[in-house]
Formats: C-alpha cells, sequence, structure tokens
C-alpha cells in the first residue's frame, strides 16, 4: 500500500463513507473512490462491503489496521513536527522522563535551558521506562531520562552520573538505616517490574530479608506520599525524597549503598541539533549538583 491509499483507507474506516472521507481529506469522492479501488486492486482484496448503505470494513482490512493506524499516527506527528518547525524556527525540544525527575531534576535543567535558549519551545513527556523507550524509537521525544540498565535495539543510552536509594518515613533521625531493621509491618515497597524495585530486592536478599510489603506502589512520589501520610515507610530514589522533603518526612541513607546509574536515552539514528546537546549537558550538570549534595 502506498501512503495515499493508506491515508484514503484511515479516513474510510473512521468516516464509514467515502464522501465523508474525501471530505475530512479535502478532496473529491471519485478521486478517494479512485485511490481506494487502486489500493484494492494492489492488495488483490476487498477493504469493504457496502451494507445498507455504509462501508463495512472486511476482516482483511480490520487486520490492516492495526498496523496502518501506527503509520498514519506517524504521518501525523511528522506534519505536527513540521508544523512547530515552521512556526519556532529556532527549534522545538522534546524531553521526557520518569515522573520522579519530573518532580526534582526537569523542573531545574528546563529552567536553565530556557535561560540560555528562550526561542526554542519546549515540550515535557513524564513516563515509566518502557513508555519512554517507545516514545524515542516512534521519533516522539528528542531524549528521555531514566534509571536502571536498558538494552533495547535502535536505542543509545548515556550515563549522566550515579545516584542512589534512600529510605524515607514518619520517624525523625538521620542516622543511617541499616536494611536488616527494615519491619515488614510498616514498609511500602516498590513493585518488582521496575529497576529500582528490583536493586531493592536483591539488596534485601543479600542480608537475608524476603519481605511482602502490605502496600506496594509504582510511582516513586506515591510511596513518598503515603510514607508522609503514616502510612509506612519507603525506599525511593534520592531525586524523589529532595523533592517531596517536608518537615514530617525523614529521609534517611541506607547503610549497604544501593546505588543505581541515571542515564540518558536518545535514538540510535537521532540528528540532533545544537540545543538538544546545550540541554544534555544542562541535565548532566544538574543531576550532578543534586547527587553532590
Amino acid at each position: 500500500m502506498r501512503l495515499r491509499h493508506i491515508e484514503v483507507f484511515h479516513a474510510i474506516q473512521q468516516t464509514g463513507s467515502i464522501s465523508r472521507a474525501a471530505e475530512f481529506l479535502g478532496i473529491t469522492q471519485p478521486a478517494a473512490s479512485k485511490v481506494l479501488s487502486h489500493a484494492e486492486a494492489a492488495l488483490g482484496f476487498k477493504l469493504f462491503d457496502r451494507i445498507k448503505g455504509r462501508l463495512q470494513p472486511t476482516v482483511e482490512a480490520q487486520i490492516l489496521f492495526f498496523e496502518t493506524d501506527k503509520i498514519y499516527r506517524g504521518i501525523e506527528n511528522l506534519r505536527h513536527l513540521a508544523e512547530n518547525l515552521r512556526k519556532q524556527p529556532e527549534g522545538h525540544l522534546r524531553v521526557g522522563c520518569l515522573p520522579s525527575l519530573g518532580l526534582s531534576m526537569m523542573p531545574q535543567a528546563v529552567q536553565t535551558f530556557r535561560q540560555m535558549h528562550p526561542g526554542v519551545t519546549c515540550h515535557v513527556k513524564t513516563d515509566h521506562e518502557e513508555g519512554l523507550v517507545d516514545a524515542i524509537l516512534a521519533r516522539e521525544l528528542d531524549l528521555g531520562i531514566t534509571f536502571g540498565p536498558i538494552s533495547t535495539p535502535g536505542i543509545v543510552r548515556q550515563i549522566i552520573c550515579t545516584a542512589e536509594l534512600v529510605h524515607v518515613g514518619p520517624a525523625a533521625g538521620t542516622e543511617e538505616l541499616d536494611l536488616c531493621d527494615v519491619q515488614q509491618s510498616s514498609y511500602i515497597g516498590i513493585v518488582d517490574d521496575d529497576a529500582l524495585g528490583r536493586l531493592l530486592k536483591e539488596a534485601l536478599q543479600a542480608v537475608g530479608r524476603q519481605i511482602s510489603p502490605r502496600i506496594t506502589v509504582q510511582t516513586y512520589y506515591v510511596a513518598c506520599a503515603l510514607a508522609e501520610a503514616g502510612c509506612g515507610s519507603a525506599f525511593v530514589d534520592e531525586f524523589t525524597a529532595r523533592a517531596m522533603s517536608r518537615g514530617n518526612l525523614s529521609v534517611r541513607r541506607i547503610k549497604q549503598r544501593v546505588n543505581f546509574e541515571v542515564a540518558v536515552l536518545t535514538h540510535h539514528a537521532g540528528a540532533h541539533r545544537d540545543y538538544c546537546r546545550a540541554f544534555l549537558d544542562i541535565v548532566k550538570a544538574t543531576c550532578r549538583q543534586i547527587t553532590a549534595q
């Protein structure tokens, strides 16, 4: 199928008629019918049946739609990008990060960047690791910042700095916490499919602790919020702990250091403009400044 075939096919699938599809695309109805006929001839099977005056997709068309929809959305993204480049010739930066970094490091980095490049527009997306990888592969993001090891074809990973997990809870005190002293009854856990959740589980097992938390969460700032509300204590990354630090929330280092890497992810075929590299330098400096504290 050619791109024009996909465009008309997608419009008919969405609108249910050739006339409305033609109107949506800004072409005549005969032109849309001709493109559909060409597409069916090239494929060797029908895409739509006419039932009670309305076009109904065939089984083959429904199967094709899942794949053509991805291509269509990619074309739409390309159009939006071209429009942004036209409206903002100085550039448009699209960055992503984990939710915890969106509360701490990212605001500082964006503020510094905007002061240096006021003409560049910014889009900031927060998502979990898998979502960031998918967005970079789809070229929806210029770069993403995440934790943990990533080994995905098409993704280039560059380590920014090393950080550590810390303990947050309602108890006062600044002394380091021994993992051997973790209480199961008050432990708020991070899900095991999370990179830091896996690291923490391994660290607890290393000191002979097999703990089943009474509460589990997927985001670190929710763990902090639960701890602040008196639901127990949790282990989170130090970025989240600093951003969520309150008067009644104690932050303590862990005696058995649980370190992790902060890394930037980019597309392997990425052609980055100067402002992308400038933003990356700012992110590196910001992360290192926070962890140095």
